[in-house]
């Protein structure tokens, strides 16, 4: 079903595969995918397969919403209850070639970074919140306001609802930008065993 959320466009189990692609191009040179699969070849490959997974458990049990007309940008949400998912979720969600091909190009390297960003989750984040698993614009469309049109909407609706909303990202430069959205920095650490950083940010929810 796909509900306007203040001029945004939900989409569907339909929308999957033309999400992914604009969200890929977003993720393609992301500082754990780099870390991880420092060949570019291999990491554009991972890349999309990484966010089909993310995409298509969203569509299942969260909430995505891209721009009106051109897909500008993906933004992806869990709600209370719903996140960090879990191999459960996965495979309701996600289908069994995309999940061997994951396997097959090397996923399970990233396993040590989600099992510590899942339990940071859990620690810094027990009460009842939205989760934005996801914020990527097309490289096409940076600059010109989109994430802003993607995230305030939902943000708005959050705190109507009186809940607050946690990110986490490996990327200096997204901080200042979910800081920008009223974030607060909660945890920057290193994730065990790597130099990956992790930053752990939570909203809190504004009057209205």
């Amino acid at each position: 079903m796909n509900t306007p959320l203040d001029g945004l466009r939900r989409l569907g189990i339909k929308d999957r595969d033309t999400a992914t692609a604009v969200a890929a191009k977003a993720f393609k040179d992301y500082t754990m995918l780099e870390y991880f699969y420092p060949d570019e070849t291999r990491r554009h490959a991972v890349a999309e397969t990484f966010i089909l997974i993310t995409m298509a458990v969203c569509l299942k049990y969260g909430e995505v919403y891209t721009t009106p007309g051109a897909l500008q940008g993906i933004c992806a949400w869990l709600g209370p209850g719903k996140a960090p998912f879990g191999g459960w979720q996965m495979l309701r969600s996600v289908p069994l070639p995309v999940m061997l091909r994951f396997g097959r190009q090397g996923g399970s390297q990233m396993r040590a970074y989600g099992e510590y960003s899942d339990r940071l989750h859990r620690e810094l984040a027990p009460e009842p919140h939205w989760f934005l698993q996801l914020l990527g614009v097309d490289p096409a469309y940076h600059g010109q306001g989109v994430s802003s049109r993607l995230v305030k909407p939902m943000l708005e609706r959050i705190d109507r609802e009186g809940l607050p909303c946690f990110v986490d990202t490996n990327t200096e430069k997204n901080v200042a930008i979910y800081r920008h959205f009223g974030f607060e920095l909660i945890s920057e650490s290193k994730v065990p065993g790597t130099e990956l950083p992790h930053y752990a940010l939570l909203r809190k929810p504004r009057g209205c």
